[in-house]
């Protein structure tokens, strides 16, 4: 009897260090960043803005809410499709907006649409990293690419060169593909 008591401590306190070391993206509960994304966007030379719900998400660790990661696409001149990454620390106010597929390395192709969103962190990793995968148009088909970010913790996203380099002419579609290749 003595020793399940021990047993059940010794469960309870791991269990309680994996859960506080945890980093999770969940759906935002507010959308108080909306109006602010979109001005932004707009000051940066997009029309026909729109937001992807559906792969935006509150960026939590350990509990406390790191930033609200936001994805949209809007269009360069009507004709240029370009994908875009906001940040906000607050869920409200902008702290970063980085255009991605469409503009910049990727001004060959346009951006058709984000297909996901994941964290492929190693354990080791000194800033966890999120994983953007696209699908993108190229002048005779679609094809998909990468973006790979690192989060430090109260300072925003910055954009991780060298690993979203790694992925270039892959053939990877699942966040759990990268995930995989990344930790090897």
């Amino acid at each position: 009897m003595r020793s399940n008591y021990w047993y059940a401590i010794l469960l309870l306190l791991l269990n309680s260090y994996f859960a506080s070391a945890s980093v999770s993206l969940l759906q935002p509960k507010s959308l108080a960043y909306e109006k602010n994304i979109i001005t932004q966007a707009e000051h940066s030379g997009l029309s026909r803005v729109e937001l992807d719900k559906s792969q935006t998400f509150d960026v939590v660790k350990d509990g406390k809410l790191q930033g609200t990661l936001i994805q949209g696409k809007g269009w360069i001149r009507e004709v240029q499709p370009v994908c875009f990454i906001g940040w906000s620390k607050d869920g409200k106010n902008i702290d970063q907006f980085i255009q991605t597929i469409g503009q910049g390395d990727w001004e060959t192709v346009g951006c058709h649409k984000v297909d996901s969103v994941g964290f492929i962190s190693k354990k080791d990793d000194e800033n966890e990293k999120i994983a953007v995968i696209y699908t993108i148009e190229a002048p005779d088909h679609y094809g998909t690419d990468y973006y790979v970010m690192g989060l430090k913790a109260g300072d925003g996203v910055y954009y991780d060169n060298d690993t979203t380099e790694k992925f270039q002419n892959s053939s990877l579609k699942t966040i759990v593909e990268l995930r995989k290749v990344y930790q090897k």
